[in-house]
């Protein structure tokens, strides 16, 4: 049993399912997303969603099923898998089908704050936090399997309409944000986040980059929230020893995003 505080909601394992508790509001439209979602991957055949099993609004209970065999592709990168482009193009992919299928009802239609918004014909549902912990191989099929379809909280935890690029972005500034602090030095992270946009580019019917750079002065501004967010959970010697590396990968992230702008 793990308890997530920063999202201040109680996950459980049983078996073969997997069991949020937490508000029911916000539980719902998680349900909603995962089902619509998972029925997507299956058309497409792109990727798989971990099928809702029960959602209990009085209770406030979401059961999932627990898929065994994950791998994220934060664990591909640690372990320097030959499969991780390949894996990482194929994410880009995905999320490109997501954005441009996902339809979700009017009453769980919430916008996202106001400077991650596009112009009103280019808006669309949103993951919401699509991360290299999100998104994962099993092991057993090969397939891409694609988690967790509540808001990252540090956006809140109920938008779910906006701008593609906030998932875009937020894809590749955790990619560079996920550098262990061992490994910094040879992290691949441009190689990871040139492959995922390559595969969101192969699929989009206009130039993905042509409106990317108005959205980056507001990805680095999250990548700094989250990376002081995380440094205070820790001690200060540990939390000197996590930013140091951090600063480097946010030079990086910062030289790898200015050929779009």
């Amino acid at each position: 049993m793990t308890v997530d505080v920063q999202r201040k909601s109680l996950i459980e394992f049983f078996g073969d399912i997997v069991r949020k508790v937490g508000d029911a509001s916000l539980l719902a439209i998680e349900a909603t997303k995962t089902k619509l979602a998972g029925e997507i991957g299956r058309d497409s055949g792109l990727f798989y969603v971990p099928r809702v099993l029960n959602f209990d609004q009085d209770k406030g209970l979401l059961d999932f099923e627990r898929l065994s065999g994950l791998v994220t592709l934060l664990q591909l990168a640690i372990d320097k898998d030959s499969r991780l482009l390949e894996f990482s193009e194929k994410a880009g992919r995905a999320l490109q089908v997501i954005h441009k299928q996902l339809i979700l009802p009017g009453r769980i239609k919430y916008e996202l704050p106001p400077e991650w918004m596009d112009w009103p014909d280019k808006n669309v549902f949103i993951h919401g936090d699509f991360a290299s912990i999100n998104v994962c191989l099993h092991e057993p099929s090969g397939r891409l399997v694609i988690l967790d379809w509540s808001a990252a909280p540090i956006i809140g935890r109920t938008p779910t309409f906006g701008s593609r690029y906030f998932d875009i972005l937020w894809f590749v500034s955790c990619v560079f944000r996920g550098a262990p602090r061992v490994r910094f030095l040879s992290w691949d992270a441009e190689g990871i986040a040139d492959a995922f946009l390559k595969g969101y580019a192969e699929r989009y019917s206009e130039d993905i980059f042509d409106r990317l750079r108005e959205y980056l002065p507001n990805i680095y501004r999250l990548q700094r929230k989250k990376v002081w967010y995380l440094a205070r959970q820790r001690s200060a010697l540990k939390a000197a020893a996590y930013l140091c590396p951090q600063v480097f990968m946010y030079a990086r992230l910062h030289k790898f995003l200015r050929r779009y702008q």
